[in-house]
Order: C-alpha cells, then structure tokens, then sequence
C-alpha cells in the first residue's frame, strides 16, 4: 500500500493518469485537475463515511477463503426495487452503435441476474438520489437517506445546482451492470466534466483527449467509433492513430473524467456506481462552445425546414427566423436536456450565489423561507474567486451577444440580461 499522501501511476501508451491515495485539497483539484484538464483517480479515502458503502455490498468468501465484497442485490432490491430504471442490452446495438433503452422495474432486473440470466442488461442513468428525495417521507426507507455525499471537490456544481433548484431533472446516476456490460464511446453531454465512484466492483475505462478527437470519427460522416475494442479499420482509418489512456478503476476508487474528452467504460465485475455530470466556471467555456457547435449542427439538419418556414413568409424575415429558432432550440433541448435558456438560467444562477456570497446582497429569487436546496451553490473556499468566475462568463456572455439577436429575445434575454446584471453587480463590489 502507498504511504499517505503518495501517489501511482496507471500506465497506457499514450501516458499516465495520476492515481492518488488521499483526496486531494480542493486547491489542488482546482489547479492541477480543473484548470488543466487533466483526469485523476482518487482512493477509497475521498467517499469514506457513505452508507452506500455499508448498505450496498455484503462479503463473499470464494474456494480458497479469500474474502472480497460483492453487491447485496437483497438490500437494492428490497430498498429500490419498485423504481423504475433504465435498461440498455449491451449485446444490442443498431447500425450507429446506439444501444436501445427499455424501462424495468429494478426488482424484475436484480431477479433476472441472481438467477444468472440476462447478463447483458445494464441499468444505466438511474436518478436514484432525486427518486430518494422527492419521495415522500412516510414511505423513505431508513438507512437510503442519503445514501452518498457529494465529495468536497466536486461541490462547485452548476448544472446540479440549477437543475435540482428549478426543475424535476438532475445529472446524478446511478449504474448497475454485470461483468461484460459497457457504455460505448461517448463524451459527456456538452463537454461537461463527470466523476463516477465504484461502490462495488471494477471497471475498466478509455479515454481520449480532447485533441484526439477527430481521429474517433469517420472522414465523410459525424459518426463516432462505437466500441473500441473492435474498429473497423475501413470505417475508422484515422484510429489506428489515436493513443488512449487505458486504467483500471478499482472498488472504492473515484474518477474524475475533464471536460470534452471522449471515453469507454467496461464492468471487469458485477459493479455498481454513482456517477455525476457537472460543470462550472472554468469549463464553462467549453460549454458555451459545444452549445454553439450544436445549435449550427441542428439548424444545418434542418435546412429543408428553414426553407419551408423561408417559403411560408415571404414578407416576414422576423416571423420564419423566430419560428426557425424555436424549432431548433427545441430539437437542442430534447437532445441533452437543456438548451440556451436553461444554460443562461443556470450561469444566472451560479453567478447570483457567488455574487451574493461575497457581497452580502440579497438576490431577487431569494426568500426568507426558501427551502434548504437539495443541491447547495458551492461556499467560497470550494470555488474560484468571483473575479476568474467574471474571466470566465463575461466573454461568453459578449459573444452571445453579438450572435442574431434573434436568439437572445424572450425569455432567453431575460436570463442574459440577468447575466449581465449580475456580472455589473460583482465588479461594482470592494
């Protein structure tokens, strides 16, 4: 075992990826992980003291009297059995690598793999924290509330922040699956970050940084490797090229996986795991510019639908374009789950937490009896200052500005405008 405060080395061919015993200050995650893009795997030590640990898994004895944990399908089943979850077949795909989802409840999955069937099924993006908190508290079963912590360092959330705040959705999962079952290669919605623990099992993951990403592509299509343990050279000439980080990811360990890098994970055992999407200011750049990147992809995809608005007001620019952009905007949103006005609603929301923190103002949402949030705006010691959070928004906010005003009006102006406030408000402060 490493001495306290030592650190490891997992080896690939294209580099290292840092693995470190003790969990890191959040001065350091900031510095050496957030700021430079780089991924790290973190011991047991960074989520000590969860329940999930305890309640989750059970000791097994094998042949040769070695101990080890395994998942307690038992107490999943009784405490969360009645949910309903999603459930992608590993060993199905469609021509694009897409595996198809199906809703089960959790019951009838964990019964189908204790009898040793269906070892292909993997619950995956399973909101149990929300299912957790929403329910009501004559039927929360005790020992499941809460049945995790988020870790200090990854408390500086924005999209978690936001979503639990003002909306029913979130961006914590839950994933269970059997040795064998994987998530094709993917980055994370809108070049978010993502952290995933191991509470029991081990995974195997791939990643690919960001500057490798168009060697994952075919030349002539936007399609993607699906599974890189089998390309087809033809398809895909340019991955011979790529070099991936390739580690394994042991029980109790937690990865922190950086903005924009595109990524494969394997179950090496029965493994279950929690696992969040999140950003904030210093990645927030790359998330305006994969929001811009994917507004020009829709709106490119709709062209015949633009010609036919185009067609239909002959008189009325204004009229096709609104029209145009509300299409797009909804198309965007039911892709990921967010869209312009959920993305300046949510930087609103961030930057008026941090405003009010360091300036004692109170903001307009704000009320005396507004409800302890179930995802807290990060303190001041576990985020930049409120001058890099205004490096970081403010050219966003000027670019989106300069784009067709017909994007920034309605209720998306409001939430820009609202932006700008806020940033005025902040430099104004001592």
């Amino acid at each position: 075992m490493l001495d306290k405060g030592s650190k490891a080395q997992s080896s690939s061919s294209s580099g290292t990826i840092e693995k470190l015993l003790d969990p890191p200050t959040y001065e350091e995650f900031l510095e050496c992980h957030l700021k430079q893009n780089k991924p790290v795997i973190i011991g047991r030590r960074l989520i000590e003291g969860w329940p999930a640990l305890q309640e989750w898994t059970q000791s097994s004895t094998s042949e040769a009297d070695d101990i080890s944990m395994e998942i307690n399908w038992g107490h999943l089943s009784e405490a969360f059995g009645d949910q309903d979850v999603s459930v992608s077949d590993c060993s199905q795909a469609d021509s694009f690598g897409n595996l198809e989802c199906e809703s089960a409840k959790l019951k009838d999955v964990v019964t189908k793999w204790q009898k040793g069937d269906g070892q292909s099924l993997y619950v995956k993006d399973w909101h149990l924290a929300r299912s957790v908190e929403s329910a009501p508290s004559s039927t929360r079963r005790t020992g499941t509330v809460p049945f995790y912590t988020t870790p200090t360092i990854f408390a500086d959330d924005w999209m978690n922040a936001y979503y639990t705040a003002h909306t029913s959705d979130d961006f914590r999962f839950v994933y269970v699956g059997a040795a064998g079952t994987f998530t094709p290669l993917h980055r994370d919605v809108y070049c978010s970050y993502s952290w995933s623990t191991n509470v029991c099992g081990r995974k195997r993951w791939w990643l690919f940084p960001p500057e490798q990403t168009p060697l994952l592509f075919m030349r002539t299509r936007k399609v993607s490797v699906h599974d890189v343990r089998d390309v087809d050279p033809a398809q895909f000439p340019d991955f011979a090229q790529a070099r991936p980080l390739v580690v394994e990811q042991d029980e109790g360990e937690t990865i922190f996986v950086p903005s924009g890098w595109y990524h494969q994970v394997e179950n090496l055992t029965a493994c279950v795991s929690i696992n969040h999407n999140w950003c904030n200011s210093v990645n927030l750049p790359m998330l305006y510019d994969s929001m811009c990147e994917k507004v020009v992809e829709v709106e490119d995809a709709l062209e015949d639908v633009r010609d036919m608005l185009r067609s239909s007001h002959l008189d009325d620019e204004r009229a096709w374009k609104t029209e145009f952009r509300a299409v797009v905007q909804g198309l965007v949103q039911q892709d990921a789950g967010w869209n312009w006005l959920t993305f300046w609603r949510m930087v609103a929301h961030a930057l008026g937490s941090a405003v009010r923190q360091e300036t004692g103002i109170a903001m307009s949402e704000e009320t005396g009896s507004a409800p302890q949030p179930l995802f807290p705006c990060a303190p001041v010691h576990l985020r930049p200052p409120l001058t890099f959070i205004h490096a970081q928004v403010r050219p966003c906010y000027q670019d989106f500005l300069g784009r067709d005003r017909l994007e920034c009006e309605g209720d998306v102006l409001a939430a820009v405008q609202e932006v700008g406030r806020l940033l005025e408000l902040g430099e104004r402060s001592p």
